[in-house]
């Protein structure tokens, strides 16, 4: 909005001075230089023919204008940066910094697990709001590190469930707790004051993300 004018060359010459000599100069000025002329202009009227009252509202009336226009221009250009931002994480693999699953016709999307050593017997349980398991899903095997699991074919009821994982240790250890994180495709966003990420089906806020990644391989 920068280039916007306040003040033509024309009405300059009604200012005298330096500051309407240096306006006829660079025929436009911004938003700061007219409320220096509009000062000035005041300051050096002539008390015997005061500054025209209609006129100084019209100025007035014209900078409130272009005020309002560079706010609008403002929040327009926030939103594009916003949007530019949100787009950046489609089709993304992320990671997000909770364990809580929304489960809909048998889907609960994935999950991320974080197996300290190889592992058989693995054991995704579903915890309703008192703590009580309602439900499992059960892997044969997985290898040690970071590894994508798809939560679909569930037997338990549509909402949302606290995930427990455990696993047997491939050398015969006993069992053991894997730290588990809901993951998933980015598929869409909404853009507005509260921007949300679509993964999985539901709205997730941009801080609840801890890992980005390109999505693996089909």
């Amino acid at each position: 909005m920068g280039g916007v004018s306040y003040l033509g060359a024309s009405q300059a010459a009604n200012l005298g001075g330096t500051a309407g000599t240096q306006l006829k100069k660079n025929e436009n000025v911004g938003r700061d230089e007219f409320l220096q002329l509009l000062i000035t202009q005041l300051k050096n009227q002539d008390p015997e023919a005061p500054l025209d009252s209609k006129e100084f509202a019209v100025q007035l009336a014209q900078f409130t204008q272009v005020e309002k226009l560079i706010s609008i221009d403002d929040k327009l250009s926030q939103q594009a940066e916003n949007v530019g931002s949100m787009a950046g994480y489609l089709g993304q693999q992320v990671v997000l910094g909770g364990s809580d699953v929304q489960v809909k016709g048998g889907q609960g999307g994935q999950l991320q697990l974080n197996l300290a050593q190889d592992a058989t017997n693995i054991r995704i349980e579903f915890l309703d709001s008192e703590g009580k398991v309602v439900g499992q899903k059960v892997l044969d095997q997985l290898s040690k590190g970071k590894q994508l699991v798809s939560l679909d074919q569930l037997a338990v009821a549509d909402g949302t469930y606290r995930i427990s994982v455990k696993a047997a240790s491939r050398f015969g250890a006993g069992d053991f707790g894997v730290p588990a994180a809901v993951a998933g495709l980015v598929s869409g966003f909404i853009p507005g004051p509260d921007p949300k990420l679509i993964v999985n089906g539901r709205e997730v806020a941009i801080g609840e993300i801890k890992e980005v990644s390109l999505p693996a391989p089909a």
